[in-house]
Order: structure tokens, then sequence, then C-alpha cells
């Protein structure tokens, strides 16, 4: 799995969108329907933190870790009370007890996965990967196909789910496209993608439906105390 590096632009856009978008509001909605309120849960890959402080109103505490240090200063500067930011490596990490439940976005395939919900995780297991890209698919297919093979039961949750990213202006827009995807975009091209906004601070916006897929499955079940792949 390629290490995703943080720069100080792309902590600022994600966090111009927390104010804005409930993209993380809604995943967390989806994954509390599964979880009582005294569940103690783990999150990798939540980005600065908005999925783990969405889940924090429905549990009682959730821990967040992230290998960048301007990552978890971003999110220690916002979190609420019952949300703790550790600066680490998920595959690494060794807590001194199982969590009550296990949040892994974006993280790998099975190979990345499973070891970490054996660590980590001692009952229910959610594991979300963007399924608009290639290398989600293949890991959302990959997990499945493993948990099937082990006759592991799993639910799989493909759904939609609406991004607003603003920006305070269209130069700071085409900066943004062309980290998200690599391209300068002209002037005919950003008007095709961005929405005005009353705004002042961000006059304009990119919304788009996020394709999403969400694993579920539980991490007692005995076939996973051993390596299965």
């Amino acid at each position: 799995m390629e290490e995703f590096v943080w720069t100080d632009a792309h902590i600022r856009w994600m966090s111009d969108a927390s104010k804005k978008s409930k993209f993380y509001y809604w995943i967390a909605e989806r994954i509390a329907a599964y979880l009582p309120p005294t569940s103690r849960v783990f999150n990798a890959g939540g980005g600065l933190g908005d999925l783990a402080i969405w889940l924090s109103y429905h549990v009682e505490e959730v821990t967040v870790i992230e290998n960048d240090p301007k990552a978890v200063a971003a999110l220690r500067a916002r979190c609420p009370q019952n949300v703790v930011a550790i600066l680490g490596d998920v595959q690494t990490y060794s807590p001194d007890k199982l969590y009550d439940s296990l949040v892994l976005y974006s993280i790998g395939g099975a190979e990345e996965t499973l070891p970490v919900v054996r660590e980590l995780s001692r009952t229910k297991t959610f594991v979300l990967a963007d399924r608009e890209t290639p290398a989600g698919e293949a890991d959302l297919r990959e997990l499945t196909d493993t948990l099937k093979n082990a006759g592991i039961p799993f639910t799989y949750e493909p759904f939609e789910q609406e991004h607003i990213q603003p920006f305070r202006s269209r130069e700071d827009a085409k900066s943004y496209f062309l980290f998200a995807w690599n391209r300068l975009l002209t002037d005919e091209q950003l008007d095709v993608l961005l929405e005005t906004s009353d705004d002042t601070e961000f006059p304009c916006q990119f919304i788009e439906k996020k394709k999403i897929g969400m694993i579920v499955f539980d991490a007692a079940n005995p076939a996973l105390k051993k390596p299965i792949i």
C-alpha cells in the first residue's frame, strides 16, 4: 500500500471541507447503527478525525491513529474530550487491551487489514474504501473474497455519499485539483466543476457523490485468530 503524504495545503482543504460537508457525519451515522453507546472505538485512516469526531457523539470513546505529526496536531486542536489522537503506525500499534470496535478507512486489502483486526478489535469491525478507484475496488474485492473463503460471515454495503469541498478562491480550486487529480485545469474546465456559493469565505465549491464500500464483520470469529491469507 502506497503511503499517503500529508501537506499543509491538504490539511487546510480537509479542514475547510469539515466546515461545509456532512460526508463523515453520514458515514458515522451508518456505523453507529451497529454499536452500543458504551463502545470504545479505534479508527485508522479517518483523515483529520472528522469520522472519529462524529462517532464520538454515539459512543463512549474514539481513539484515532495517524503517522504524520502535522495531521495529529490539527486533530488534537479540535477534538472533543472523548477522542484520543495517537501519533503512530496502525500496522505496529499494540494497545493495552482490545477495542470494542475497529473502523479502518482505505488502509489496504486483506493482507494489510486482517493483521490489524487481530491485534486491535474484539468485536465489530468496519472496513471502508472508495469504490470509485481501481485500488479501492480491488481492496474491497480481496477482503470479501478472503472472508468468504475462510467461512467468516460479513455484510457488504455499497453506498454513495455527497462530499462538499469549498474553496477560498478559483486559484485555490486549481491548486486542489492539481494535487488531487494531478491535472492543471483550465478556467473553462473549472466552470464546469465549480458551483458558486454565497459564503464570502468560500465563494466556490466542488460537490461530488463519492462511492464507498463498507464491509462489516465480527473480529471474535475463531477463524480470525490465525492468519487466513
